[in-house]
Order: C-alpha cells, then structure tokens, then sequence
C-alpha cells in the first residue's frame, strides 16, 4: 500500500525532477507522468471513513489517568486512577478512579478505591449476571483494602455490583512484589489472572531466580484460587496477554531474556518472544522463541485463529525473525510494533514491523476484523513510515503522543493508518471497546483544555479540568450508522381549541435513533414539548387554521429528514348553536370560516339518518353530505371553496334546519 508519507516524498521527488529539466519537451512528459503515478499513488488507498461521532471528558480537580474501559447493559465503565496530592485529600497518592457511563456519555456515577499507600489498575471485565471484577495492584493494607496485605505490593481483585459497591476484596501474593494482573472472564465463569512475579511464598508456588516471572491465577467468583501456575527462568519474564483456546488451554506470548530452565528454543538476542501453547491443565505443550539481535517481546493482542495464532510485540530488531524494522541510519534505534502470525505449532506465516522511527507501542492492543485482518490500537511517537496523521507540537522542541490507530488484512499487508488526539501527549487505554469494524469506543489519556487552548485541541473538543483528564470517543463510520426517519405521527385530525387546550402525538420507534426532535408549523400555532416519541402541543387561542405536525429522529452521527406531516385542522368554537327540538339540532363552527366548518348533528332515535345540503346565494348546490347516527360531526373543506354567504339545511324524519355561513 502506498502511504501519506509515500505520497508526499513522490511529489516532493517529482516537483525536484521538474526543476532539473532543462528539456521543456522532456519536462512535460516528467510532468504527465508525475500526475499519473501520483494519481496512483492516491487511488490506491484504501478509504478510512471513521470519524469522532461524539466524544466526553471525565476528571477531577486531581491528575486522572484512564487505564481500562468495559462495556455495560445501558454503557461503559471506565477504569483510571487519580493521583492526590495526599497533603490536602483522598485516600492515599493514587487511588483506583472508576466512572459509569451510559451510551450518550453522560456520568451516572463515580467511585475511587483504595488505602493509604497506592493502587494501580490493572483490569475491569463484566460478567453476564451484572457484576464487574476489577483488578490492580496495592501496597495498602486498610481503607477499602480489608484483606491484608502480603508484603510489598500485592495482586489486588474487587467484585462489585452496577452501582459500584464492593461484593468482595482479595489481595494475593506473596512476601515481594507482584504486579496487578490482567484479568479475563473464561467460558467457565472462573477469572484469569495474570501478571509478573517476585514472591516464591503465599500464593505464588515459586521464583525461578529472583526477577520477574509470568504468575498465572485462575479464581472462581468468590474469589478462591483454583489454580496457580508460574512460567519463567533467572531472566525477566512478564506476561502482558493470553487467550482461551477452543481445546480448553491456553496461549500466551511473553518475553524472555535468557534459555535456560523453562524457557527453550533458539535464542536470538538480549530479548526474545517467548511464546507458549497450555494443555488445559495448563502444562506446556509447545513453546517458540521469535525475534532478532535486539531486544524483543510480546506485548498486549494475543488471538486464536482457525489456522493458528496472531501475537503483537514490541521489537528493535532487524534480523532474525524481523524484517521491516523501521529506523533511520545513525540515530537511535527505537521501538517498533511486531505483528507476528504463526500456525498451530509455532510455524511463522508471516511477520510485520508496524511504525515509523520514533516509538510505536500497541498498547491497547490486536482485534480481529469480520474480513478476516486486524487492527492495532496503539500510542505513537512517530509522524513518517506507516504512521499518518500524528498531531505534533513542533515548537517545543519534544515529540508528542498521539493515539494510532491501524488496520492490517489477512496477510499483514497495512491497509489504513490514522491518528487521533490533541497537540500534545495523548495516550490510549490498555483495551477498547469493539462494537463491529467501523463502531470502536475509546478511552484515553488527554491534557486538560481551556477555552483558550484551541491551537492544542486537535480532535479532544470538550473542555477538562486542571491536569490529566479521561478522555473518551466514539469512532464510526457514519455513513453506515444514520437515524431512520420516524414514521407519520399519530393524533387528532380536527379539534377546538377552545374546548381542547392541548393535543398529544405520538410517533414509534425509529431504527438508530438516540432521540426525537418535533416541528410544528406553522409556528404560531401553538407550542410544543417534546418527550422523545410523544410531543404535547398547546394551541394559541387566536390561531385558525391547518397546523402540520412531523418529527425526526437522531443520534451521534447526524439527524434524521423529518417524517411525512401529520395535518390537523384547528378551530375556534364560536359557531351558531341551534335549539335542540324532539331531539334535532345542529352546531356549526366556526363562522365565519377560511379552513373548513364542522356540522355537529343530532338527529332523532326513531330514524338516525339524514342529509346535509349546502347551496351558495344563488341556490346552486355545491356540497351534500349524507349522515347517520343519533349525533356525529361531518367536516366541509373549504380550501377551494370561493369566498361568500352559503345556505346549509338538515334534513331528516321530514324536519329542517336551516342556516348561513360565512366563507373569507
């Protein structure tokens, strides 16, 4: 795929070439050629129509920062921590910060965790049954952390229901440090747990050398462990990501420092890609190593696929295994985004180096498409090679970060690439939220804004607090997500308003749809309140006449055309009241008229049934209506009736009513 960066370096090259011709015959081919592969070159993007649909800033008067964001029935709950200044407030200096969201974006509530000492989130999932586990790591032994405290930092697990209230709290670990574990739900209902270790007591059954190793915990509900498992040598180990498989195991992929003790293969450099299939009694089936003669490991996004497994890594090799490497020659080698796609037994299908030469990090890590590719959430430093779109603050003299967001296909080949975020440092949460292909909900990190910072905005529109805020967007394609248009509203066809003040209608459902916006014309008719599928219309006494009333429907990506009208003809009851004789009479209103007049009947029970005729001065009949009924109403529209004195008689059972109305 060819590239913004691509695009741009073409034309520059082009612009050169042309004027380095001094042949003008010579310069104008170099010029219809330029066009054509420019033209190309454009062509062959593929098309991003994804756009920020709405988007919403949550914070405190205190340093926020989000971490992780899950889905609810009616929202998302959205998991960061709040730094104190513990001189003037708060728990401790960094307490679990959680917000409910419902689907407009609207906070329903907010919470905090924690004790005296400090919590770091590391994880929030849901259950099907309305409760939420979140996972972290604490040094407190008090405040909302009730179970103790093993020794240093410890792996910390709250089960709590939709309103935020804690259901149960376990710390687990042992005598040193253990990192908060990422958690998910397996199809069991148990949770995994897992994370680094350095403890070798409590509940972690041992170290193997002192530093880092992969601890994996599987707890049921309630909270009691039903297996601990730890995977490591004397080398670093810390594992950031692992998936169910269909078989009942498991797979991760690590990292590793050194081959010795449980870690086998061809080691390549001072870091590799430990990557390791789990029966499902979580004993090692097959293991791989993967990287080059830099320092290599895996990272968030780890995936299943029916031909074998799709891992992301972090990379600053270009050997080995890797290829692709993007680095400019003589500066400093930083970081790249490692895809790699491998079979059932650890086979490479193919690799990519995904980035530019700044740092790359797929920090919210890998999700499958329904076309079969993937796409890659991560936090960018870079503005070249596959990176399009970075915010950069040139002016300050340092790199920004910016939230990037990239699209690969099945065979790893990039399809788009796009940033988003502010003019200055932007980071996402460590998982999004994956509504379909073009539908993601997305939690970051982002400055806080005045109303006087519109130069630094770049996509974060909503203004913060003081410091770091939580910042979260929707970005769809909006071209598939527009409101249907509501169907004709319901309600009266003719009324009096002198008798009836108000009118209520009504619409149904609409597909898509957030809310309802009514329109009443003319305007002067009345007023209208609208609540959502209903809107009451309160009429103006001196307005006669037809009122048309429709509404549309709308949501974050635009409204609605409004619906087809539904016409009501308005009145003033002043007509003439005739006397009601042996159960005869008749009512007719209004007169004078300029819309329509309403004969309201009443006729005798021995023979309901009867005729109106209306005639103009000159005895020329130009309307009849037939009625039946002991009492009714029959409407005469006059809209192209011309202006005059008409005659209008009742007959039935052998008696008449007569009488005049006036047409203006």
């Amino acid at each position: 795929m060819k590239t913004k960066t691509q695009f741009v370096k073409n034309t520059r090259w082009f612009v050169m070439q042309l004027f380095n011709v001094t042949n003008a015959r010579n310069a104008i081919i170099l010029f219809i050629t330029s066009i054509q592969i420019l033209v190309f070159t454009q062509s062959s993007q593929a098309q991003n129509n994804m756009q920020i649909s709405w988007q919403a800033c949550y914070g405190t008067e205190w340093d926020d920062e989000v971490f992780f964001i899950t889905a609810t029935e009616n929202g998302y709950l959205v998991l960061g921590r709040i730094y104190y200044d513990i001189t003037s407030g708060g728990n401790g200096d960094s307490d679990l910060l959680l917000y409910r969201i419902n689907t407009l974006g609207n906070i329903i509530w907010e919470k905090t965790y924690g004790g005296t000492s400090v919590e770091y989130p590391s994880g929030i999932i849901s259950d099907s049954l309305g409760y939420y586990y979140i996972s972290a790591w604490t040094g407190s032994d008090d405040g909302d952390v009730q179970s103790g405290n093993h020794g240093d930092f410890d792996r910390w697990i709250l089960k709590i229901d939709g309103e935020g209230n804690i259901i149960w709290e376990q710390s687990y670990g042992g005598s040193r440090v253990e990192y908060g574990g990422r958690i998910q739900l397996l199809r069991n209902g148990n949770i995994i747990s897992y994370g680094a270790s350095q403890s070798f007591d409590g509940d972690v059954p041992v170290n193997y050398g002192g530093l880092l190793d992969n601890w994996i915990m599987i707890i049921t509900p309630d909270g009691e462990i039903v297996e601990s498992r730890v995977y490591g040598n004397q080398g670093q180990n810390n594992i950031f990501d692992i998936v169910e498989t269909q078989d009942g195991g498991f797979f991760f992929a690590s990292k590793a420092e050194q081959v010795e003790g449980m870690v086998q293969g061809n080691h390549h450099g001072s870091g590799d890609v430990w990557a390791v299939k789990l029966s499902p009694e979580m004993e090692i089936e097959w293991q791989q190593l993967y990287g080059g003669s830099g320092y290599d490991y895996g990272f968030r996004g780890v995936i299943e696929l029916e031909d074998g497994y799709i891992f992301s890594g972090r990379t600053e090799s270009n050997d080995g295994d890797v290829s692709g490497l993007h680095t400019i020659p003589g500066e400093e080698i930083k970081d790249d985004i490692w895809i790699v796609r491998i079979d059932t037994i650890g086979n490479i299908l193919w690799q990519k180096c995904l980035g530019g030469s700044s740092w790359d990090y797929s920090i919210a890590g890998l999700y499958a498409t329904q076309d079969s590719g993937f796409m890659i959430v991560a936090e960018t430093t870079s503005e070249d090679g596959d990176v399009v779109g970075m915010h950069n603050y040139y002016w300050t003299g340092s790199p920004g970060y910016d939230i990037w967001m990239s699209k690969l296909s099945s065979e790893g080949e990039l399809e788009w690439s796009q940033c988003y975020g502010s003019y200055t440092l932007d980071r996402p949460a460590y998982n999004v939220i994956q509504k379909a292909d073009d539908n993601w909900i997305i939690a970051a990190t982002a400055p806080s804004f005045s109303a006087n910072d519109s130069l630094m905005r770049g996509d974060v529109q909503c203004e913060g607090h003081v410091h770091n805020d939580f910042w979260l967007f929707n970005l769809k394609d909006c071209s598939h997500y527009q409101p249907a248009t509501p169907q004709q509203p319901t309600g009266p066809d003719t009324l009096c308003h002198t008798t009836d003040t108000s009118s209520v209608y009504s619409i149904t459902s609409a597909g898509g749809a957030w809310g309802y916006s009514w329109q009443l014309q003319p305007a002067e008719a009345g007023t209208i309140k609208q609540d959502s599928l209903s809107a009451t219309i309160t009429w103006n006494i001196n307005y006669q006449g037809e009122v048309q009333i429709s509404a549309a429907s709308y949501n974050d990506c635009g409204q609605s055309a409004f619906s087809e009208v539904k016409t009501t003809f308005v009145y003033t009851c002043v007509g003439v009241e005739e006397n009601v004789a042996n159960g005869f009479g008749l009512k007719v209103y209004p007169n004078p008229a300029r819309v329509y007049v309403a004969f309201n009947y009443q006729l005798p029970e021995s023979r309901p049934e009867g005729m109106i005729a209306i005639t103009d001065q000159s005895g020329k009949e130009v309307q009849r209506f037939a009625i039946t009924g002991k009492q009714g109403q029959q409407v005469w529209d006059i809209r192209t009736v011309k202006p005059g004195v008409y005659v209008y008689t009742l007959t039935a059972c052998g008696l008449q009513k007569t009488g005049k109305v006036v047409i203006n």
